[in-house]
């Protein structure tokens, strides 16, 4: 090929890949979001930008405008394109979802420092081999450099995002009537492909396997430039990662719908509050007058005209509870259940708590009505032991997802409890007890999670008690039952 079909290539390479990069750093809000993988995309993102512009600079070095300062653009392309290989292999991993078991959780938590070991194997061979050989270190190391970005970095990088976006897609496709796992499918094949094409097919060198798989052979045997091959998967990425983030804005409309319909429940609740004042609290107080009333001459007559407040009052009440009594149980709003409950117990007690949760807006209306109240009891059965039997400061109350499992975690900064060996056929403690002897009512929390198919997890220290329910988010109480 002639350089200026190359110059070519590399140009259109390096902009494909910014302007991917560029494309999936603009998702705004990705803290909104419950997605895992909409979460960790920004890695994706930095790599596609910082290889592109490892390309310009070998596009650069191709023109021959610079042939003098030949060092400077080689270390600029090395260290560019180490760097976006880093965050290819980082994204990569964290695809990989973290709860697979005990075991294989904890190796996933290993492999996550391995990007890092990998990043600082090649810094210490840089200044190790620049500081003897100077300039002639692009010579000599180009061999270590291609094993630990190519070899140990990029091709690696291919098949972990072909797993962990494989896993991830499948699981999806259990949730969502959405073609989100078919997007999911296709950007892990096209990583794998370029992981393969990029990390194997290098150019070639005297070492195996660089001199039977590498640049030249590949064109030999197709008659097209894997170049043009890298810049057909840097648009498929971005392709892919477009109509992710579409289900992404779709994700984010229903959350703000959800935040406006929140502001109404506020402000309903705010004109229910008075009513009870304008309604109840008036009636009652009439009543308390016409009392003192009957104290003072005892007259029958205030004695009646009490009762008959009382009973306007009882009557205004009814209505009024049965009006938000059954609002609260058409809700399955869980977010928003336990924002209220929070509100509630902030004022009768003087308990810092905190909410966080990372739940898709999508996944929210897969809870049931039936499993939101369960989840909502087991809260508030969990808060209302730590302010009754604790002296903790401090809640922190937790509601994630994990594809289609739900995880709610409330942990409190108090003394612990103490198991006095009182356990059912399956282990689970059925009594522990606060130091002071009261029965913290752990069984009632374990039948709820029971009625809703989930399991409850109860674990206590020195330094607080955490209570964890675990639920599917699909199917209602039937199902569960069945």
């Amino acid at each position: 090929m002639s350089e200026q079909i190359v110059f070519l290539l590399y140009l259109i390479y390096g902009f494909v890949f910014i302007l991917m990069g560029i494309i999936i750093l603009q998702l705004r809000n990705k803290e909104l979001s419950g997605f895992p993988l909409i979460r960790i995309l920004y890695s994706l993102g930095w790599f596609g930008i910082l290889h592109g512009l490892s390309e310009w600079v070998t596009m650069i070095e191709i023109s021959g405008m610079f042939n003098h300062q030949y060092l400077v653009l080689e270390m600029t392309k090395e260290v560019l394109k180490t760097l976006s290989f880093f965050f290819l292999l980082r994204f990569s991993i964290m695809t990989l979802p973290k709860k697979m078991g005990n075991g294989i959780g904890w190796t996933i938590r290993f492999l996550w420092k391995i990007p890092f070991f990998l990043l600082l194997l090649w810094f210490i061979r840089f200044i190790y081999l620049y500081g003897i050989s100077g300039s002639g270190y692009f010579e000599i190391d180009s061999a270590g450099t291609t094993v630990i970005i190519r070899y140990l970095m990029s091709f690696p990088a291919g098949i972990s995002s072909f797993v962990g976006l494989f896993i991830g897609g499948k699981r999806i496709r259990q949730i969502y009537n959405s073609k989100l796992h078919i997007w999911y499918y296709g950007l892990g094949w096209t990583l794998l492909s370029y992981g393969i094409v990029d990390g194997i097919f290098v150019r070639k060198m005297e070492f195996f396997p660089a001199n039977y798989i590498n640049h030249q052979v590949f064109y030999e045997i197709t008659g097209i430039p894997i170049q043009v091959v890298k810049i057909i998967l840097g648009i498929l990425i971005a392709f892919f990662i477009v109509q992710i983030s579409i289900i992404f804005e779709k994700e984010k409309k229903s959350l703000i719908d959800q935040m406006i319909e929140y502001k109404a429940v506020e402000a309903a609740r705010k004109e229910l509050n008075r009513e009870i004042h304008d309604r109840i609290i008036q009636k009652m107080f009439g009543a308390s007058l016409k009392i003192e009333g009957y104290l003072a001459k005892k007259d029958q007559e205030y004695l009646n005209k009490a009762a008959s407040y009382l009973k306007e009052g009882i009557e205004e009440a009814r209505a009024i509870i049965s009006d938000s009594s059954q609002q609260f149980l058409d809700s399955n709003d869980l977010i928003g259940m336990i924002r209220d409950f929070i509100n509630e117990k902030e004022e009768e007690a003087s308990l810092d708590l905190t909410f966080n949760h990372e739940i898709p807006t999508l996944s929210k209306g897969k809870i049931s009505k039936e499993k939101a109240i369960q989840v909502y009891y087991i809260l508030q059965e969990a808060v209302t032991n730590t302010m009754k039997h604790s002296n903790a400061s401090k809640v922190w109350i937790r509601l994630t997802e994990e594809y289609d499992d739900i995880i709610l975690q409330i942990e409190d900064n108090g003394g612990g409890i103490k198991d006095i060996s009182e356990e059912d056929e399956s282990g689970f403690p059925t009594r522990l007890e606060k130091e002071d002897g009261k029965n913290l009512g752990i069984p009632i929390m374990k039948s709820r999670a029971d009625e809703i198919g989930g399991r409850l997890e109860v674990t206590s220290s020195s330094r607080g008690v955490m209570v964890k329910l675990i639920f599917k988010s699909r199917g209602d109480l039937s199902d569960e039952r069945k």
